[in-house]
């Protein structure tokens, strides 16, 4: 049996599906003996490869020490996003296949998104630390974006000690947000980048998404689901390229090829979320109901709440809101509860009579009601063919 070590630390989102494409492949064409190294603080370590019995690694060598036990490993591996300092010619590492992100196309991807929303103003944060990849992400989102005629603004480079703290940095990306041309399509990094802007938002006094769009990179839901509003994210590739690097790794390990492969994977989709979801409306009445439900339908609101939170008449809010959006206050309360309860379907395994009570209806059997009328399916029929 093939004895296979995964390294593939599991504070990264990109990693942990990875890791999910890997086990998916072993459950299809295993068995193989794993050892998961998932980079935690007290973890077991495993630096005596050979005398585990160790036949394939696959991973990221995200620590010095893992670099060293790869380099002395006489087996076959398949290694994600190394630094390309451990590729120079020469390098014991060099000949080994690869997976890497095809950062550029995902700074492309968010720029014909933002693009394809008719914004004017655009702007992109990168990694604190301006990282090779996401000086090329930044780079391609602001190319495409320039190319259409469009300037980009780019926060600076940070003083080191900024880099190391986020406290130190708060007033300055306060600072420069609210300097940026008003509404902007902001791109960050990687979600929690992007959670970091959001929260300087709220400091600086800034509306998401009505004065700043905000779109991260790799769709963690617990980071993009507890924002305030819920962020848009672009998910990756990378459980399909986890899943073809494992099916590589098994190949190299019977014998069947000797090739040095180069897998790739780039953005999947745009998960679209409420950070995203601008309206050019200036009636301040309808603004003020849209934020208000947006930030509150799930919490079981009704039509006087909103009107309460207006300050005007029940009558003339529905009429204002009316004439702005086609629909009534109830519909977008129902709107946006139902594009709840779709991700949530889609994006996680919660049982329905959970995301009921979750997305602010009174019982499973009305909501299946409201979403077959909406969706003509069922709730278990969209959960399948997600």
């Amino acid at each position: 049996m093939p004895q296979v070590a995964v390294l593939l630390p599991t504070s990264v989102k990109v990693s942990r599906d990875m890791r999910r494409g890997i086990l998916r492949y072993v459950h299809r064409h295993g068995p193989w003996g794993l050892h998961i190294i998932e980079g935690r603080q007290g973890e077991q370590k495993l630096i005596h490869m050979k005398e585990w019995g160790c036949t394939g690694i696959i991973g990221r060598l995200h620590t010095p020490e893992l670099v060293e036990v790869a380099r002395n490993a006489r087996v076959p591996q398949v290694l994600v996003e190394p630094d390309e300092t451990l590729l120079r010619p020469g390098s014991a590492l060099v000949r080994h296949s690869i997976v890497r992100c095809d950062t550029a196309a995902v700074g492309e991807l968010a720029a014909d998104y933002f693009l394809g929303r008719k914004f004017t103003h655009y702007a992109y944060v990168g990694e604190v630390r301006n990282l090779d990849w996401s000086v090329s992400r930044g780079n391609a989102f602001a190319g495409k974006i320039r190319k259409a005629g469009f300037d980009c603004h780019l926060y600076g480079t940070l003083p080191k000690a900024v880099q190391e703290d986020a406290g130190l940095e708060r007033d300055r990306l306060c600072a420069w947000l609210r300097d940026l041309p008003k509404p902007v399509a902001l791109l960050a990094a990687m979600d929690n980048r992007g959670r970091q802007v959001m929260d300087a938002c709220v400091w600086a006094g800034l509306a998401v998404p009505r004065e700043i769009a905000v779109l991260g990179v790799d769709n963690d839901d617990d980071l993009c689901e507890t924002t305030t509003p819920p962020m848009s994210s672009i998910l990756l590739d990378a459980e399909r390229a986890s899943f073809e690097a494992a099916q590589h790794l098994d190949d190299l390990m019977r014998g069947i090829t000797r090739k040095r492969k180069i897998i790739t994977y780039g953005p999947a989709h745009v998960v679209s979320r409420r950070s995203t979801e601008t309206m050019q409306i200036a009636d301040i009445v309808v603004i003020q109901a849209l934020e208000f439900i947006a930030l509150n339908a799930c919490a079981g609101i009704g039509v006087p709440d909103v009107v309460r939170h207006t300050r005007a008449s029940r009558r003339l809010a529905e009429q204002r809101f009316r004439q702005a959006l086609g629909h009534t206050i109830l519909d977008e309360i129902l709107r946006v509860r139902l594009a709840r309860v779709c991700t949530l379907l889609k994006e996680t395994n919660l049982p329905i009579s959970r995301i009921t009570h979750m997305c602010g209806f009174e019982s499973e059997s009305h909501l299946g009601v409201v979403f077959r009328k909406r969706h003509s399916c069922t709730m278990r029929d969209y959960r399948k063919n997600r």
